[in-house]
């Protein structure tokens, strides 16, 4: 009765237009006011510990690098690398907009930074070579969706920090996962070359590539050194955030194009990005602890181990209603609000968490490119100047290739666990 109180709550605040934040505050703070027998001072202490948590600090610190690196010219120089490294295949410029992403993603951490940088840069150049601008701005959204994949990601340090599990070890298992969707991507791409427009670069030479890939060592360098320092014991998460932001920081100085005015008004997005993100954390913390109090997470194990004993066909149904919920809630809100209530389903499968966590993460980005909502392929039709009702159809056999590539993702554990098992020592 609680849960379904709240939940109805949750649902009235949303359609009425209510911030997702405070719509999931707001409908903990009234079931605990009405149905539940508890102080009201649990409320405020369960709010904050939920933020008081030392790898949440990394969030701010990696939103500042993404963004200190994207205005130091490094965006520049991976399309540069890219074009030289891949330009002259099949695709052309369209390849080398899903490569540029991948490298990019190193940076980044997130799907928006992502778009917004490789797209501003490429699909007014795509344009210009005759690409179709409907499809440039699909091929932007899909490969965008790497950023939070592939390390530093900042849906990793989320579901980390509110799960407990090793923020290094996700990292290490979103490598794969990430340079397969991309590889299926640029498969895809291959084949609908004809129909995306635009031509092939002549080949580069290996001087071209090695000026260009010298550009870009900068900004291949900082992943690397995120991963290393971590999964070397040599400094924690938060810590590897603080070396990306004072690394972003030397370069965009070194290269003079970053200067104190810049690094601030930077500073300042950053902490208005994290604010949000934490009240969003804030709010969930206080719904999640409603479902877990009344054992909502144990009575939808219960419920899923009844209809199957099968993790396989379990594992199905969650990333079905990932997909769903990821069309119509933003990201990071559908990863901390359903993130307590399935972790738990995942263990009582015996599914890996590491895989479990993957997974998840990478069916609500999925979600996200999907319309109704589909906040990264809008943001893309803005930047590429395209109609949104126009990428409807280009958008469908992209979505497919990412899908199949989920399905390979969830079904086959060894592309999430081979790298941390590899590197990370994981035993999972």
């Amino acid at each position: 009765m609680t849960v379904a109180v709240l939940f109805g709550l949750f649902t009235v605040l949303l359609v009425v237009g209510v911030p997702i934040a405070f719509a999931m505050g707001l409908s903990a703070v009234t079931v605990v006011l009405f149905f539940m027998n508890v102080p009201l001072v649990l409320l405020p202490q369960r709010f904050f510990s939920s933020l008081d948590s030392f790898p949440l600090m990394a969030i701010p610190l990696f939103i500042l690098a993404g963004n200190l690196m994207n205005v130091s010219g490094i965006t520049e120089a991976i399309v540069r690398f890219a074009s030289a490294l891949i330009g002259h295949i099949r695709g052309g410029l369209a390849q080398v907009n899903i490569a540029t992403s991948l490298m990019f993603s190193g940076i980044s951490g997130s799907a928006a930074a992502d778009v917004a940088a490789v797209g501003s840069m490429l699909l007014p150049a795509m344009k210009k070579e005759g690409y179709k601008p409907e499809w440039s701005a699909v091929i932007t959204a899909a490969s965008a969706i790497l950023g939070p994949i592939l390390p530093p990601s900042l849906l990793m340090v989320l579901y980390g920090a509110m799960t407990g599990l090793s923020i290094g070890t996700l990292f290490l298992a979103g490598i794969l996962p990430g340079i397969v969707i991309a590889l299926f991507l640029m498969a895809l791409t291959w084949v609908k070359a004809d129909s995306i427009g635009g031509k092939r670069y002549p080949r580069a030479s290996k001087s071209e590539v090695g000026g260009a890939f010298l550009a870009a060592l900068p900004a291949m360098v900082l992943p690397l050194l995120i991963i290393g320092g971590i999964q070397s014991g040599f400094f924690t998460a938060t810590e590897a955030g603080v070396l990306a932001v004072v690394y972003a920081l030397l370069y965009g100085f070194v290269t003079g194009k970053l200067g104190p005015g810049r690094a601030w008004n930077h500073l300042r997005d950053a902490a208005v990005a994290t604010s949000s993100i934490l009240i969003i954390l804030g709010g969930a913390a206080l719904f999640s602890w409603i479902i877990a109090r009344e054992g909502f997470p144990a009575q939808i194990a219960d419920a899923l181990t009844t209809l199957t004993q099968n993790p396989y066909l379990a594992l199905g149904l969650i990333v079905a209603a990932l997909l769903v919920l990821g069309m119509f809630v933003e990201t990071i809100s559908a990863l901390i609000l359903v993130t307590p209530m399935l972790a738990p389903i995942g263990a009582a499968y015996g599914i890996d968490p590491i895989h479990f966590a993957i997974v998840t993460i990478i069916s609500v980005l999925l979600g996200s490119i999907t319309p109704p909502v589909a906040i990264i392929l809008i943001l893309a039709c803005r930047i590429g100047g395209v109609d949104y009702a126009k990428v409807m159809k280009p958008f469908i056999p992209y979505f497919l290739i990412i899908l199949a590539g989920l399905i390979v993702i969830t079904y086959v554990p060894a592309v999430t666990l081979s790298v941390p098992r590899l590197f990370g020592g994981y035993g999972g």
